[in-house]
């Protein structure tokens, strides 16, 4: 992960051939002063909901032997997994405040 953020940061930086040809303002780069942290926070949330527990697994092996109201139900339950997995990544890097 301080590999990602050193590249972040590498990207924030104002490079001095930049300040050479135009004046920047404060705003930190092309990220406009997000904080490296705040990003890897974000990339921990999509590497989450882009994985799948063995329980996810389990439903969608079964959905192609139900009906399709069943189907539309498994659909929903593992919407609600994935959703229910953020929550401890979520509280962690503290992007909902105090909510938790």
């Amino acid at each position: 992960m301080e590999d990602i953020e050193d590249i972040l940061r590498a990207l924030t930086e104002d490079s001095d051939d930049d300040n050479d040809t135009e004046q920047q303002d404060n705003s930190g780069g092309i990220f406009g002063g997000l904080d490296p942290s705040m990003l890897v926070n974000i990339m921990s949330l999509f590497e989450k909901m882009n994985s799948t527990s063995d329980n996810e697994r389990f439903l969608l092996a079964l959905k192609p032997l139900l009906r399709d109201e069943n189907k539309e139900k498994i659909d929903a339950a593992v919407r609600f997994m994935k959703l229910f997995a953020l929550l401890p990544v979520l509280k962690d890097s503290g992007l909902l405040g105090k909510l938790f």
